[in-house]
């Protein structure tokens, strides 16, 4: 039994710590033979270094992010490209693309299972990928990552694990094309599977199609902690949510959290909107959303701190709400 890796080191000179605790905790917590499978395109030179002399890495030489490969689905290319402008966007099409290249040296190496993570998403405890495996049968495929299994239940890229047999059988995409989601199963899919259309939900929908079935790690915080931008999910893998995109941009893709914060002014946009002229509203949402921002921004590099400075601490308060 060997493991395939697959990881995008998106990676700025500010979060070097970051990659090392990732690898740290990769190494420490997988119980099995593993390798690896690193991304390395713009990476900085003095990080890319350090992955080539690391004997647990191994680099796989990427086709550059532009779009148009057999890598994609057909028409997947078609689909992206209305959406390139946008930052949060292109960020998702480029870190798939990858993990498309990353998935596929793995398999081809012969390994025994995949598993994707991020470059800030880890394992934390020991035997994490002997106890996934355990958890696959012959119609369970899966073990992965769901953000909230009610309306965003999907595997997450952040941390997912499944066999070679897989992806060979039944060659998933981690993006759909905009031909698939228009067709009659995407939307009994979505009917049944309510979820954010981000890296990973066209696993889940080759998994509905088929019949088949997979295994989701949910939240595992303590209800009482009040960590908003990272959490555990079964006791087994860590994810700080946002960290690459927010290395890219002053804002916080942070949905979820952004909307509960827009709800707090739900009210007075009702009036808003029943009694302002259109350009009075337009400027009223900016400035609501330009203060849900800020606020998430300061919260989320709060956090990041609290993290690279006490990994452990940190860690320990997550699983247990205790403070270190």
């Amino acid at each position: 039994m060997r493991i395939g890796i697959a990881v995008v080191f998106m990676v700025s000179e500010r979060n070097t710590k970051l990659l090392d605790l990732h690898l740290h905790h990769m190494k420490k917590n997988t119980e099995n033979p593993s390798t690896i499978y690193a991304c390395v395109n713009g990476l900085l030179p003095h990080l890319h270094a350090r992955l080539e002399r690391d004997p647990c890495v191994k680099i796989c030489p990427c086709q550059a992010y532009g779009g148009g490969s057999a890598l994609w689905p057909s028409g997947a290319a078609d689909a992206v490209a209305p959406d390139a402008q946008s930052l949060a966007s292109k960020s998702k099409y480029e870190h798939s693309w990858y993990l498309e290249q990353l998935i596929q040296a793995a398999v081809e190496d012969g390994v025994s299972h995949v598993a994707i993570f991020h470059v800030d998403s880890f394992p934390i405890r020991h035997g994490w990928d002997t106890q996934l495996i355990e958890k696959l049968s012959d119609r369970c495929l899966l073990a992965g990552i769901t953000r909230d299994p009610q309306r965003d239940h999907k595997p997450l890229t952040a941390g997912i694990l499944f066999p070679r047999e897989f992806y060979l059988r039944y060659q998933p995409r981690l993006l759909l094309s905009q031909e698939e989601k228009d067709s009659e199963a995407y939307r009994r899919y979505t009917r049944a599977c309510p979820h954010v259309t981000d890296s990973g939900f066209g696993y889940g929908f080759k998994l509905f199609t088929e019949g088949l079935s997979w295994y989701p790690l949910v939240k595992s915080n303590p209800p009482d902690i009040h960590a908003l931008f990272a959490s555990i999910y079964d006791d087994l893998l860590f994810h700080l949510h946002a960290a690459v995109f927010m290395e890219r941009t002053q804002t916080v893709g942070h949905t979820r959290q952004l909307s509960q914060r827009r709800g707090l002014v739900g009210a007075g946009a009702r009036v808003a909107r029943a009694l302002l002229p259109e350009w009075a509203r337009q400027r009223l949402r900016r400035h609501a959303e330009a203060y849900c921002v800020k606020d998430d921004r300061q919260t989320w590099e709060q956090e990041r701190s609290w993290f690279l400075e006490d990994p452990d601490g940190y860690l320990k308060y997550l699983r247990t709400g205790a403070r270190a």
